[in-house]
């Protein structure tokens, strides 16, 4: 749970009926279902014999009063101020690959104690620089900061990554030197396998105050995920990421995905294309060794506009903990809310996996509008939407070749879950929908031949 162990951290105001046509689902989970932060024997999955029974009444949940102090402690003084231009002489030119100096201004303030290192305003190209314990840095909102070219376009890589492979990265941050966002440019990448922020063994972390250009790449720009050090997996804990947006991401990335974490609060998130937040535990390798998952993931202001979805939840077969976003808000998109149900994918090899939950999914203050053309969408989900919008589907894809298409919002809530989720109706807000489509779920679901 959060730093100030909050043992309860949801509490429900008296049931309330509500006026939309589709009740939401409550399916019941007795069993535990959160994965433990331990990195003992591997954990027995999660079984749902033991669920209870389809509850069909609507329940107001009262908003959590979240504190970042509960999630990440700024430091209360710094050894050293360091600035990577006057101390390390970088050039300030997109065509130099900073990354060598940039870390060796990263190993050298952490050697000396900690502190800052200040990014002045000019333009920087790094990747696979690597951040150490107690090193705060401060962008200035007049920096542009691009991926250095990659002599192997094919490879996967990070411009900035916390503690992979590594032993424990304490105490870190990246922000702006004031209230407005620096740049992060990846529409220079030769390199499209990219992301900006991956985080692995690090506690105690705060990003903020950055802007993503993206052109379509590969990977969400912020992600979370186990990594392997001294034969024992560890994934993040105990972190912020706030006050940033991304702006024409891929229908399968977006600003943030998390494959494992643990209490990290996710505010004032937007994205342009993808999905803002996924809470998508997909990773083969991670499913098939049943490490990692996330627990106590709290979300808060959470948009999409013109993309898949704001939020995403998705278990695949691993058994995670809590999630909690309040404040979630779509404009064309595909979803305000994606709720999907777990499943065993074919890639997976270890024998015995079931179906993925979470231990209790809360979802409160949604609002989607929807729009007509701009919506991200893939043909899986085409099945939700009303027959007489599926003319509307662009029949030439996103990407040459690929496999997502621009087309009309479906629904605020695609609700089909297998595990608990409180989704307060009362605060469920779609405008411009059909109909009895504003949560849809399974039995709404129809086929081509059913429209026909």
């Amino acid at each position: 749970m959060m730093k100030n162990n909050l043992n309860s951290w949801v509490y429900y105001q008296a049931p309330k009926f509500n006026n939309l046509r589709v009740k939401s689902i409550f399916l019941g989970l007795l069993a535990a279902g959160f994965i433990s932060c331990s990195n003992d024997d591997l954990q027995d999955p999660v079984s749902l014999d033991n669920s209870s029974a389809l509850l069909d009444e609507g329940t107001s949940v009262k908003v959590l009063l979240l504190k970042e102090k509960d999630f990440y402690t700024p430091p209360t003084s710094y050894a050293v101020t360091k600035d990577l231009v006057t101390d390390y002489g970088v050039d300030k030119i997109f065509s130099t690959d900073d990354s060598q100096k940039f870390q060796k201004a990263i190993d050298d303030v952490s050697a000396k104690g900690g502190g800052k290192l200040l990014i002045p305003k000019g333009n920087y190209s790094v990747s696979n620089v690597k951040l150490k314990s107690n090193v705060h840095i401060i962008v200035s909102d007049e920096a542009v900061i691009r991926p250095s070219i990659r002599p192997n376009t094919d490879k996967n890589y990070a411009m900035f990554t916390f503690g992979k492979e590594s032993d424990v990265i304490k105490n870190v941050s990246f922000s702006s030197a004031s209230s407005n966002k620096f740049i992060v440019d990846l529409t220079k990448a030769n390199n499209p396998n990219v992301a900006v922020f991956n985080f692995n063994n690090v506690d105690n972390f705060s990003i903020s105050d950055f802007k993503i250009l993206d052109k379509l790449t590969k990977f969400s720009s912020v992600t979370m995920g186990i990594t392997k050090f001294n034969d024992k997996y560890f994934w993040p804990r105990n972190g912020v990421v706030k006050n940033a947006n991304t702006l024409n991401s891929d229908y399968g990335y977006g600003l943030v995905q998390v494959q494992a974490a643990k209490n990290v609060l996710y505010k004032k998130l937007k994205g342009t294309g993808g999905v803002t937040l996924r809470l998508e535990t997909g990773w083969t390798f991670m499913n098939d060794l049943q490490k990692g998952g996330v627990e106590d993931m709290f979300g808060e202001n959470i948009s999409c506009t013109n993309g898949n979805a704001a939020v995403m939840v998705s278990p695949h077969a691993m058994h995670n903990g809590k999630v909690y976003v309040n404040g979630i808000t779509a404009n064309s998109c595909g979803f305000a809310v994606r709720l999907e149900g777990g499943f065993v994918s074919k890639k997976y090899s270890t024998p015995g996996l079931t179906k993925g939950t979470f231990s209790n999914v809360t979802i409160s203050n949604v609002k989607a509008t929807y729009g007509n053309k701009e919506a991200q969408l893939k043909p899986k989900h085409y099945k939700y939407m009303p027959c007489n919008l599926r003319s509307l589907i662009n029949e030439n894809p996103i990407v040459a070749e690929g496999e997502s298409y621009n087309g009309p919002s479906i629904s605020a809530i695609v609700n089909t879950p297998n595990y608990t989720v409180n989704l307060d109706e009362n605060s469920v807000e779609g405008i411009g929908f059909v109909e009895d489509y504003v949560i849809v779920t399974d039995e709404q679901a129809k086929t081509s031949e059913q429209c026909n």
